[in-house]
C-alpha cells in the first residue's frame, strides 16, 4: 500500500550541486516519491495531504552506509555470538538493527556480509513491507581465499579464479544485490594479518567480472597495500577500508573513479574500548596497528581528490545501528568539509551504489528518502548525529519519524 502523501512546508532544501539551502520551498511527497518542489507561499495544499511545517527548518536527503553488517549488533565480541546463537535469535537481532538504522534517519544501507544469506532475506522482509528498515543492497556472503578474512561468519571460501566465479555466481543466485570480495587481511579475524594481500589479482577480476555481468556493484576489502591495488586493477567499485594506501595507489584511485569507503569508525572503536570493555585482545592489538595509517590514508585521499562515500562497518565492535552517522564526524575531523561530508553519505553514497535515479538527492521524481533538521549540517554537522536534532524521516514516502505537528487541510465547502 502506498503511503499517505505528505506536504513538507516552508523547509530549506539541500542543494548538492551548489552546496547550499534553497529556502522558502515545500516539497509534496506522494506514493513513495517526491512528486513537486514548489516556492512558498503555497497558492492550494494538495487534498488529503499530511502537513508537517517546517518553520523554516533543513531537508537532506536520508543517508546512505555503503558498508554495514546489519545482522550485528556491536556486542564487543560479535564473532562469538554469530558462531553460537541459533538462526532466529540472529534474524530477530537483525530486525531490530534494522529498525535502529532507519530510526537514526539512514534511508539505504548495503550489507557487506552475513551468514545465512540472513542479511537478503532481511532485505526481502523490508521491501515486502513486514519489517521497518532502510533500503538493503545485501551482498549476501563475502567471498575470500581458504583461511582469509571474514571465513567462517561472513565470508564464503574460494581458490583460483573460477572458483571465485563459482562463488560469486551463487551470491547472485541467492538474490545477492551487490557483491564484496576480500583482498587482504584485516582486524577481526584472528590469525590474518591486515598487512597481508589475499586473492591475486586475477581471482579478483574473475569476481569483478561476474558481478558486473549482473549489473553488480563491487566492494573490495582491502587494507594492505598490495590488495589495494590488486583490487583497483581488477575494476572493483570500492575500497573498504583503504588502511595503508601509498602515493600510487591513491593515484591509481583517482584515475580509475575508484571510491573510497574509509570506515574509520570500526578500528577507532575496537582500539579506544579495548580489552577492558570485553573486546578480544587480538582485535584490539590489530585495532592499534592499523589506526593512525588508516587516518594518514584518508587524509591523503582526500587531498588527492578520492571519490568518497560513507561507510561505517557498523555491527563491528561498539560500532551499533543507529549511531551511524558518527563516521561523517570522523571524516570532517581529518578533513572532509561539512559539505563534502553531507554529500558522501547522500549523492556520492548514490552515485557509487548506481542509486542516483532512486535517492541521495532532493529531485523530484526521486523517492522520497528526506530528514529534517533543527540545524544547518554545513554550519553543525553534529546535527546528523543528534536523534533530537532530526525532526522528520521519511523512507521511501513512509513517515519513520515526525516530531512535528501532522495537520490535514479540511476540504474547501462546495
Amino acid at each position: 500500500m502506498a503511503p499517505q502523501p505528505v506536504l513538507l512546508r516552508n523547509v530549506a532544501v539541500f542543494d548538492d550541486v551548489a552546496r547550499t539551502f534553497r529556502r522558502g520551498l515545500s516539497v509534496f511527497c506522494r506514493e513513495g516519491r517526491i512528486d513537486r518542489i514548489l516556492a512558498e507561499p503555497l497558492s492550494d495544499v494538495p487534498a488529503g495531504a499530511l502537513v508537517i511545517d517546517g518553520q523554516g527548518r533543513f531537508l537532506v536527503p536520508g543517508l546512505i552506509d555503503c558498508h554495514v553488517h546489519l545482522t550485528s549488533g556491536g556486542d564487543p565480541n560479535e564473532l562469538a555470538a554469530i558462531r553460537t546463537e541459533p538462526l532466529a535469535i540472529r534474524a530477530w537481532k537483525a530486525e531490530r538493527n534494522a529498525a535502529a538504522t532507519v530510526r537514526a534517519g539512514v534511508t539505504t544501507v548495503r550489507d557487506l556480509g552475513a551468514a545465512d544469506h540472513l542479511n537478503i532475506h532481511l532485505a526481502r522482509a523490508v521491501d515486502a513491507g513486514l519489517l521497518e528498515g532502510p533500503r538493503i543492497l545485501a551482498a549476501g556472503y563475502g567471498v575470500t581465499m581458504t583461511g582469509g578474512h571474514g571465513h567462517g561468519f561472513i565470508a564464503v571460501e574460494a581458490d583460483g579464479p573460477d572458483d571465485v566465479r563459482k562463488k560469486v555466481r551463487e551470491q547472485l543466485r541467492a538474490g545477492a544485490a551487490a557483491i564484496k570480495l576480500f583482498a587482504s587481511g584485516g582486524v577481526m579475524t584472528p590469525g590474518v594479518d591486515p598487512r597481508s594481500p589475499s586473492f591475486t589479482l586475477e581471482e579478483l577480476r574473475a569476481g569483478v567480472e561476474e558481478a558486473h555481468k549482473a549489473f553488480r556493484v563491487v566492494g573490495a576489502h582491502a587494507q594492505a597495500t598490495d590488495g589495494i591495488k590488486n583490487a583497483i586493477l581488477a575494476g572493483v567499485d570500492s575500497i573498504e577500508h583503504g588502511v595503508w594506501l601509498d602515493e600510487e595507489a591513491v593515484a591509481m584511485m583517482v584515475e580509475r573513479g575508484t571510491y573510497l569507503v574509509a570506515t574509520l569508525t570500526a578500528p577507532w572503536q575496537i582500539a579506544h574500548r579495548g580489552v577492558e570493555a570485553g573486546v578480544p585482545a587480538y582485535m584490539v592489538e590489530k585495532g592499534w596497528q592499523v589506526l593512525e595509517s588508516h587516518e594518514q590514508s584518508f587524509r591523503a585521499a582526500v587531498r588527492a581528490g578520492v571519490r568518497i562515500a560513507m561507510g561505517t562497518d557498523q555491527g563491528t565492535p561498539f560500532n551499533r545501528p543507529g549511531e551511524n552517522a558518527q563516521e561523517l564526524l570522523r571524516m570532517a575531523r581529518l578533513g572532509l568539509s561539512n559539505a563534502a561530508a553531507l554529500l558522501s553519505a547522500t549523492a556520492w553514497a548514490a552515485d557509487l551504489l548506481r542509486l542516483a535515479d532512486r535517492t541521495g538527492r532532493i529531485r523530484e521524481g526521486l523517492d522520497a528518502d528526506l530528514l529534517l533538521l533543527d540545524r544547518d549540517p554545513l554550519v553543525d554537522l553534529a546535527a546528523l548525529a543528534e536523534p533530537d536534532a532530526i525532526r522528520v524521516i521519511l523512507a521511501r514516502g513512509t513517515i519513520i519519524r515526525a516530531a512535528l505537528p501532522l495537520t490535514t487541510p479540511e476540504p474547501e465547502a462546495p
